[in-house]
């Protein structure tokens, strides 16, 4: 595909190692973030030079905030790894940041000259791209990790995202979903073409997560539950669109029930003094632990009887497939990608979105046949492939790579 570029002329000779600058929002850690970062460092080298450009996180706490940040720009630091902290791209809708973002955008690329740029999330997706498409770069990709068509805000809003993302369609060279079904939902809302739509899992660390719990079930002290508690786990940033009120209520419903359950939430977020005062609400404070950030994830998916994931919007669910791969029996709801990674009553239940009734029946289900719920967690971790490691992932985005050079040529 020839495109007419602003500011670069097009060479006709081979790049022996191509300069890719990978834009994000947040370098935090939540899923985009991690994506983005083992990207970056599992790069070849050889092939490819990687130079990162990310927000500033200030004040925003959540997935680590300002801690994770420093700590991730400190290794892109000792991996050799250039990096530019942009302070005007911020996740929050402002116009006179976005304008001085996106200079500052144009501005560092026009400096940089990479012949690829990989935008990531909306806000960094957007002003990125349109910087890319200012400062002539020859092939821009773009990975939403997820959509804001619904779950997020209101109808209305919603909408206005999905046509300015049919917009940017047409100077994106390349979009990678997280799975087929971020890829359908795109399609259907006419952003981008099928062939320009890829479909790369979100990596993880296999190995780590499988040898999680190889010792059973060790709750860490951070848990704060009693030694013989039931523990059912989730970890998500504390916000709306990730439905942890449902799961509070949910408990609820089963506490009498099952006196020694307890819920554990690691994340951080906004929600958290509204879940906290949820749990009053319903009598079970005393069984809500939010425990926060956390790194050491595994520890806790140790810990876990049963992992749920309650999200009202999901591309793929990093969280969920790290639990699968702990062998964790799995609830989630059926948004987004999720469906393409559970398969219901055979490695995970599957339950409606903003359904709290219908959690605690699926909660039921496994508390009550905890030899049927061990057998849902193996097919769980063995439904887990080598397509969701780290290597499959940036093997396959450097292939997208290529095909949008070849194509740009």
């Amino acid at each position: 595909m020839v495109r007419w570029k602003i500011g670069l002329r097009r060479s006709t000779e081979p790049m022996a190692v191509q300069k890719v600058v990978h834009i994000i929002t947040r370098l935090d850690q939540g899923g985009s973030a991690r994506n983005t970062m083992l990207t970056a460092l599992g790069h070849d080298r050889a092939q490819f030079e990687p130079v990162v450009i990310t927000g500033d996180a200030g004040t925003w706490d959540a997935q680590g905030g300002l801690t994770a940040t420093m700590e991730n720009l400190r290794l892109l630091e000792k991996e050799g790894i250039r990096y530019h902290m942009v302070s005007s791209l911020v996740r929050h809708i402002s116009p006179k940041a976005d304008l001085t973002a996106l200079w500052n955008l144009t501005t560092l690329l026009r400096q940089e000259r990479p012949y690829i740029v990989h935008t990531h999330t909306s806000k960094a997706g957007v002003l990125g791209r349109l910087a890319a498409r200012i400062a002539g770069i020859p092939v821009i990709v773009h990975t939403p990790h997820g959509h804001v068509f619904y779950g997020h805000f209101g109808p209305i809003f919603s909408w206005g995202f999905s046509r300015i993302e049919c917009v940017m369609a047409w100077i994106t060279d390349e979009l990678i979903a997280l799975t087929a079904a971020e890829k359908t939902e795109h399609l259907e809302r006419g952003i981008g073409r099928a062939d320009r739509v890829a479909v790369v899992p979100s990596g993880i660390d296999i190995d780590r997560f499988q040898k999680a719990r190889a010792a059973g079930k060790v709750m860490p002290d951070w848990f704060d539950c009693p030694s013989d508690a039931v523990v059912i786990g989730s970890v998500g940033w504390l916000t709306d669109v990730k439905g942890h009120r449902f799961l509070v209520d949910a408990v609820a419903q089963l506490k009498q029930e099952y006196p020694r359950l307890h819920l554990v939430i690691l994340g951080s977020g906004d929600q958290q003094d509204a879940l906290l005062h949820q749990a009053r609400e319903v009598g079970i404070s005393q069984a809500v632990h939010l425990v926060g950030h956390r790194a050491d994830v595994e520890r806790a998916l140790a810990g876990m009887d049963c992992f749920v994931l309650p999200s009202l919007n999901e591309g793929m669910g990093r969280a969920l497939i790290e639990a699968m791969a702990a062998g964790l029996p799995v609830i989630a709801s059926r948004v987004g990608g999720i469906p393409a990674l559970i398969h219901d009553a055979h490695n995970g239940l599957l339950i409606p979105a903003e359904d709290s009734r219908a959690l605690a029946v699926a909660l039921r289900r496994m508390l009550s046949d905890p030899v049927w719920a061990q057998t849902l967690g193996q097919n769980a971790m063995q439904s887990i492939g080598t397509n969701y490691g780290v290597p499959a992932m940036i093997q396959a985005i450097e292939s997208i790579y290529r095909r949008a050079v070849i194509s740009y040529a």
